[in-house]
């Protein structure tokens, strides 16, 4: 078993198959690693350079990006990693929700800058070149998302704020984060999910991203996503894997059991 180092990285490309479907980490001795998603490439590449990583370090807060950016000079699409990452805790779980790295580590109540710390031990490295799983996400279609809409009053489905896309919201608008458009799928697509209408709900920008930390975490199965308030905020107020009461912080004026 040989550690791997980001010297021995020959070049990052678009997937060049078929389906053309993300992107391939070559490396010299002509093995690679398939990645479907862009932004999980430099958590994944955060990860083998230091074993362990976190937000903090997708951030203009930490040198890591550029550090890396210039580590792989030549060998990278110039616009393959951008300068920071607004949302970024979500590459490092989506490398383990869909990139289907799940012996990357994610020790519970472990702290990295005060953020959830992700770990990539070297025993693990050459389980990144075998076959994974991916999760299989689609995006709502138009007709859905304007119904799905209707139905909410265009209002986020946990805080009831009143919701916009990104491109409708001007860069001096108070709590952004708040009001910013993202759909979701109720019960998650690596756990199962799928990309029909009744399981997409819309929420804003911060919400979805609350309620990826708890299902990042969250080790129950599908058949439990329906009684969770993160899924089923018409139907419940509870949080299926801490059982916290949230329905103080649920705002749709809707009858809760």
């Amino acid at each position: 078993m040989t550690k791997l180092i980001l010297s021995n990285i020959d070049k990052i490309v678009k997937n060049p198959s078929s389906n053309g479907k993300g992107y391939l980490i070559l490396f010299k001795d002509g093995r690679f690693i398939l990645m479907h998603k862009r932004r999980t490439i430099p958590a994944l590449l955060t990860l083998i350079k230091y074993g362990e990583g976190c937000e903090r370090d997708l951030t203009k807060a930490s040198n890591n990006l550029q550090e890396i950016k210039e580590e792989l000079k030549g060998k990278i699409p110039y616009d393959l990693i951008q300068e920071s990452y607004s949302d970024a805790n979500k590459p490092y779980s989506e490398l383990w929700n869909e990139e289907g790295f799940t012996f990357i580590q994610r020790p519970v109540g472990e702290k990295r800058f005060g953020a959830q710390k992700y770990v990539l031990d070297e025993k693990d490295h050459e389980k990144l070149f075998s076959v994974q799983k991916k999760a299989n996400r689609a995006s709502i279609a138009k007709n859905q998302a304007k119904e799905i809409l209707r139905i909410q009053n265009s209002k986020c489905n946990f805080c009831g704020s009143l919701l916009r896309s990104r491109r409708d919201i001007d860069h001096k608008t108070y709590a952004k984060d708040r009001v910013r458009l993202v759909w979701d799928h109720r019960t998650p697509v690596e756990k199962g999910g799928n990309s029909e209408q009744s399981n997409f709900q819309a929420l804003c920008f911060y919400c979805n991203k609350s309620k990826w930390q708890i299902c990042s975490f969250c080790e129950d199965g599908p058949q439990n996503c329906p009684d969770c308030a993160l899924a089923s905020p018409e139907h419940s107020s509870i949080i299926f894997p801490t059982k916290e009461n949230i329905a103080d912080r649920l705002n749709r004026n809707q009858i809760r059991k």
